[in-house]
């Protein structure tokens, strides 16, 4: 009933503006989620550093460059393991596949940011890589053991601080009946005490008073391998005791079937006797060759 009013275009581009205005916040209302996670329950689960990540790319994208980096930084070190193993296993590298990372640097030219796909598949590369290089590096862990096993159960260990300037393994005559006979052993001439060391670990199978030994301990290192040291004054280890490479078992006599103070050491396998200098031997060229 009352008068009507005409609406100036000023006033209707105002209510078209209001009308705008609403409908955005309403639809961003819905659909962008509350920062307090209550209606995204998946980021709600996630940690709050990956939480602040996600609303900056670029933030996130470089968290992804610093895993990598420190992954290739492992990958260097697995590396430089892995040549440093194999060196004291005695293998080359190139058995292994080993491939040292080359060095890198020069000016900074064209720099560009990483896409996170780029990440995501240099990352998976690397974990790959790095599963394998453990996986050598466990080998030559194996390998490694299964040579300091071979090597301290091998008998090469000078049994005496002396000598073996007496009698030698292979036909001589016997000191006793003036026939030839065959010398299953070396002798050590030295005076009564000085002490007799395993040349090798093993287990103690003999330990006693033999007519023709004398004083003698036997040890049994695997594999049929056998020594045998005789003609001991004193006997420093019992049967089935555990001894290591270089211990202490017994020292110096002249017990049994002797002339005089000496070890006589013997190397047996399967029972058949072995001349004890070829295993001596052996360990002075390779120590040669350390020093070398």
């Amino acid at each position: 009933m009352a008068k009507a009013k005409t609406l100036s275009m000023l006033h209707i581009a105002m209510i078209l503006l209001a009308v705008s205005a609403i409908s955005i916040a309403l639809t961003l209302a819905i659909i962008v989620p509350r920062e307090d996670g209550r209606n995204n329950p998946v980021k709600s689960l996630l940690p709050s550093q990956l939480q602040f990540s996600l609303h900056h790319p670029q933030k996130h994208l470089d968290a992804l460059a610093l895993q990598l980096g420190e992954m290739r930084a492992r990958v260097m070190r697995l590396d430089t393991l892995s040549a440093r193993l194999a060196k004291m296993a005695g293998i080359q590298e190139a058995e292994l596949e080993s491939v040292q990372p080359p060095g890198s640097g020069g000016p900074l030219v064209g720099a560009e940011d990483f896409t996170e796909a780029q990440l995501e598949a240099d990352i998976a590369e690397l974990s790959a890589l790095i599963e394998v290089k453990s996986d050598r590096l466990n080998m030559l862990e194996v390998m490694l053991l299964q040579q300091t096993m071979q090597q301290s159960m091998l008998p090469d260990a000078r049994p005496v601080d002396v000598g073996y300037n007496s009698s030698s393994f292979g036909r001589r005559v016997d000191p006793f009946t003036g026939r030839t006979a065959f010398h299953e052993g070396l002798d050590f001439t030295a005076a009564v005490g000085t002490p007799i060391y395993a040349a090798a670990g093993g287990v103690v199978t003999v330990s006693e008073q033999m007519p023709d030994y004398g004083k003698i301990v036997k040890i049994s290192h695997g594999s049929g391998m056998e020594t045998r040291y005789a003609h001991a004054s004193e006997l420093l280890v019992k049967v089935g005791e555990v001894v290591k490479k270089g211990q202490l078992i017994a020292r110096v006599g002249s017990t049994g079937r002797s002339t005089g103070p000496h070890l006589h050491f013997e190397v047996r396998r399967d029972g058949a006797p072995l001349d004890p200098r070829k295993f001596l031997q052996q360990s002075a060229a390779k120590v040669a060759e350390l020093q070398n």
